[in-house]
């Protein structure tokens, strides 16, 4: 029986998406693998939210890709939103598994919905995009940062230090959390590419454990990531700019909603795409194109720089 290190970050959601990958794979293998969950502190949990912001994506991968390629761990399991567009060499993302939810959540103890919160209300969120969206449909709010993992932000609501906050809905339902929240949805705020599905990621040569893990991978899913992915990757911006791309698998179409959005809410544009299944990075290619040379956007380049 061989033994497969499953590596990951040590937060609750980040072992609870973990096991979620092993349930999966002990479900379908043929026992002939034992897995063991390898906790790794990435330079992302030793720093400062700020400082994040700075360097930018690869900092909740770098150590995991390091000890993959060290041989010290065979997979590992990522918040597909947190791994950077271009992966070391020798590292490979060989499974997709199911996605959950691609859309942001308002939760709050005092309000149902985003719209129903008072003039002068405060909102927690440390993402450039949620703030911006939540400008653009409620210039009246006041918009605080929110930082810390998951479970430090519903602390934070629930000690009533917020009047609400916007979350991944993804986070709320692996997190197993026990309150109501209102899912934002994906064509009023589209989101980060990547968000709620998880990325497995492997040595590029190691066969074996492809074949393993590409038992679990869902090709609806990995089709509407690599497309989001190729967008991102194309325009430049990162997760520096307030700009949400979302693509959904729907039949024989691959459909997408991309949005756009000034900072202070005073200006925003929102695209929606359908192309073709099957060149899914070649539809985000396409879709970064339109999004590029719109002209009525030119101050979208201006403030966040054009990739």
């Amino acid at each position: 029986m061989r033994e497969v290190r499953v590596g990951t970050r040590g937060s609750r959601l980040a072992l609870i998406q973990t096991e979620c990958v092993i349930k999966r794979l002990q479900e379908l293998n043929d026992c002939n693998f034992k897995f063991t969950v390898v906790k790794i502190k990435t330079t992302g949990d030793k720093i400062e939210e700020s400082t994040i912001k700075e360097i930018g994506k690869g900092i909740f991968e770098r150590e995991i890709d390091e000890a993959l390629l060290k041989g010290e761990i065979d997979l590992a399991v990522h918040s597909m939103k947190d791994v950077p567009t271009s992966l070391p060499v020798g590292v490979s993302i060989v499974a997709v598994p199911e996605r959950l939810s691609p859309c942001d959540a308002f939760v709050s103890n005092r309000y149902p919905s985003l719209s129903s919160m008072p003039k002068g209300a405060t909102i927690g969120t440390s993402s450039l995009r949620r703030a911006a969206q939540i400008k653009c449909l409620r210039r009246d709010l006041n918009i605080v940062p929110l930082r810390g993992n998951v479970d430090t932000r519903i602390r934070c609501l629930m000690e009533e230090k917020y009047d609400g906050i916007v979350i991944a809905e993804a986070a709320l339902i692996r997190l197993g959390f026990g309150g109501k929240w209102e899912q934002m949805t994906i064509e009023l705020f589209p989101t980060s590419p990547g968000q709620g599905a998880l990325a497995v990621t492997a040595r590029s040569q190691d066969f074996d454990i492809r074949s393993l893990a590409s038992r679990i991978n869902s090709p609806d899913d990995m089709e509407e990531v690599l497309a989001e992915r190729e967008f991102l990757k194309i325009i430049g911006s990162g997760c520096s700019a307030p700009v949400g791309f979302t693509a959904r698998a729907d039949g024989n179409f691959l459909r997408a909603i991309c949005g756009l959005y000034a900072l202070d809410g005073s200006k925003s544009k929102v695209f929606t795409f359908s192309f073709p299944r099957g060149d899914p990075e070649g539809a985000g290619r396409k879709a970064a194109e339109v999004v590029m040379n719109d002209n009525e956007i030119r101050w979208f380049w201006r403030e966040y720089g054009e990739g």
